[in-house]
């Protein structure tokens, strides 16, 4: 049996921190230390050792209930630049546009390690609360928007997907294949997609994809709204203004930007599309 070497207890325990750091999800204001250690996948003694140190490097907290919360600290993690951050900052008044159309949260979102990433977001003032959040990972066949991306990957890493679990966040969220495989089906065919309730009970939601010049979809923008009319009709209210503000974006900064820069660290899935990040 080869002995483990202080580099390899030192890659264990990286490893270990971040994973305590992903435990929590959009909606956990805090956790308790057991919930931690099962989400972590990690024992009790581990991750209170790991929790004590992340504390002192003020990227956790502990609060009154004894319960453990993120700190502000870990926005920290995030000032550096990373490669859709132009992306990013770009699509800020587009956001901001659909948003007060709609009066919904409207988000960008694009492929990460598989899942999608919501990248930046914009809601107005009158568009109630919902989980969608800067930083939010979701898979991808959960809502309309996820679904997007999902239906511009090739057929291999489509049925791939399709044959993995596909856990449900609400009662609404698709979980069949079958189902899922003809609801991808028609998002290539029409080019939109809609939901409700899916993510959040109450909360409707639109997707429609970000094509680069070649036509590759390289994200999905997407509007959340709770008890608004987002996603009704055939075709849904706003689908025009959303379309037309969507193509501008296209037009304007997307086949304007140096593809090389933007695809510099991004991460590679052999033959994928929409593009990753």
């Amino acid at each position: 049996m080869t002995a483990s070497t202080p580099d390899d207890s030192s890659v264990r325990s990286v490893r270990r921190a971040l994973a305590i750091l992903r435990a929590f999800g959009p909606t956990d204001r805090s956790l308790p230390l057991g919930e931690i250690a099962r989400r972590a996948g990690i024992d009790k003694a581990t991750a209170l050792r790991l929790l004590r140190t992340l504390i002192r490097e003020r990227l956790m907290e502990q609060q009154p209930s004894r319960d453990y919360s993120l700190s502000l600290g870990v926005l920290g993690l995030s000032a550096g630049a990373t490669p859709a951050d132009r992306l990013r900052r770009r699509a800020q008044p587009m956001l901001a546009a659909i948003a007060e159309v709609t009066d919904g949260t409207a988000f960008l979102a694009v492929i990460h390690d598989g899942r999608a990433l919501f990248i930046e977001s914009s809601a107005s003032e009158q568009s109630a609360p919902t989980s969608v959040t800067i930083g939010l990972h979701l898979p991808l066949h959960v809502c309309a928007a996820t679904r997007v991306l999902m239906a511009f990957l090739p057929l291999e890493a489509r049925m791939a997907m399709l044959a993995a679990p596909l856990p449900a966040l609400t009662r609404a969220t698709p979980t069949d294949p079958f189902q899922l495989s003809a609801m991808l089906d028609t998002i290539r065919n029409r080019g939109w997609e809609t939901g409700h309730g899916e993510v959040d009970d109450g909360v409707s939601c639109f997707g429609l994809p970000v094509r680069d010049e070649a036509g590759e979809v390289i994200a999905t923008v997407g509007v959340a709204a709770r008890d608004a009319p987002v996603a009704e009709g055939e075709p849904p209210r706003h689908l025009e203004t959303i379309i037309c503000k969507v193509r501008e974006f296209e037009r304007r900064v997307v086949r304007e930007r140096d593809t090389t820069h933007t695809r510099r660290g991004a991460d590679r899935v052999a033959g994928a599309r929409p593009r990753t990040f």
